[in-house]
């Protein structure tokens, strides 16, 4: 009888062991698939259909300048954050989306003094 016990044991542990295991095993084949994903996802962007690459940003007086070299299919467009002299209050601008040429981000209303420039990519 005991070692009928000791078996009921073993096939239990075993049965939580499984239920522990696959579950484990599908959220591993899970990331490796989203991983696979990303990867090709990626390597469509180096193509036409890319991000914008080559970028230059500048902060200016009246706000921020961005121009990318190699536009790869996508575009870009300048930001800006903008602060009020007087409240102390920060505001963040956008340029006009670009796929060649310079993009403006202008500091607007009361926020007249740039603070920090960057830029903004798609693939579009």
């Amino acid at each position: 009888m005991r070692q009928q016990e000791e078996g009921g044991e073993l096939v239990k542990k075993n049965r939580i062991r499984q239920s522990i295991m696959l579950p484990a095993l599908g959220v591993m084949m899970a990331g490796a698939f989203t991983l696979a994903a990303g990867a090709s996802a990626t390597a469509a962007e180096v193509g036409a259909t890319g991000r914008p690459s080559d970028c230059n940003v500048e902060k200016k007086s009246f706000g921020a300048i961005a121009m990318c070299k190699k536009h790869n299919g996508g575009h870009y467009r300048a930001l800006v954050v903008c602060k009020d002299p007087e409240s102390g209050k920060m505001m963040d601008f956008a340029g006009a989306w670009r796929k060649s040429g310079v993009s403006y981000a202008y500091c607007q209303g009361s926020y007249l003094k740039p603070v920090h420039e960057g830029h903004e990519t798609k693939v579009s």
